[in-house]
């Protein structure tokens, strides 16, 4: 199933796009609901707000303050956003038109104008952000190269193990019955966003979570053995 982001179109590793950023906040209005922090993402700020003084030492602290949960599926499967303040639904990271997180804001930030779709392959396709017009204008970017320098191999590994194993969590939390479906679910947050030591490397760490959520949900479904089918 083909599936592309609406005000997009796809480019080419090697096309050129005028883009130049004016620093204005824009981007960064009316924007509620719609920047995903995902869990690489929470991981990194809450090393790099950690290490301002914040008293962070878990995924929790920064789901809890600094984002909102959005639910996909009525099983349960969710994922969390930015918090958006003020009457214009800023970023919560926006302060006096300039973003206090620049270090580590979230993949989607960090890759725009610029997005990325896997594809059946295991590689990615490059997509171009056609909301905010003004900024194509000015010095030119080339998308292989802006990916290159935004899309670190760690995003890249992340973002093909939360893709692959996206459909099976969710069919899983599906099959549960109704009478573990809280359980279910507390797992589900558990295991995807809270058990996380920040002192340990964050994929070997995901994947062993990922991989223990599956199986617990395929005990609560009764389909231990069936892999997620």
């Amino acid at each position: 199933m083909s599936f592309q982001l609406p005000n997009t179109r796809p480019v080419s590793s090697s096309e050129r796009v005028n883009f130049h950023c004016k620093c204005c906040g824009a981007c960064c209005r009316h924007v509620r609901e719609t920047v995903p922090l995902d869990t690489l993402d929470a991981w990194r700020l809450a090393k790099y707000l950690r290490g301002r003084g914040e008293p962070i030492d878990n995924l929790d602290t920064v789901f809890a303050k600094y984002a909102e949960p959005v639910i996909l599926h009525e099983s349960g499967f969710s994922m969390f956003m930015l918090k958006s303040t003020g009457p214009d639904d800023a970023c919560i990271f926006l302060k006096d038109n300039r973003c206090t997180i620049q270090q580590a804001k979230p993949r989607a930030c960090r890759l725009y104008p610029f997005s990325v779709e896997p594809t059946p392959d295991g590689r990615y396709k490059y997509l171009l952000s056609l909301e905010r017009g003004h900024h194509f204008k000015g010095g030119q970017v080339q998308s292989g190269r802006w990916m290159k320098h935004n899309f670190l191999p760690e995003d890249r590994e992340f973002m093909r193990m939360d893709m692959s194993f996206a459909p099976i969590i969710a069919l899983l939390l599906g099959k549960v019955p109704d009478a573990e479906r809280k359980r279910a679910i507390i797992m589900y947050l558990w295991y995807k966003f809270s058990d996380y030591d920040l002192g340990k490397p964050f994929l070997e760490q995901y994947r062993k979570n990922i991989s223990s959520l599956i199986s617990q949900l395929q005990r609560l479904a009764g389909t231990e053995g069936q892999n997620g089918r």
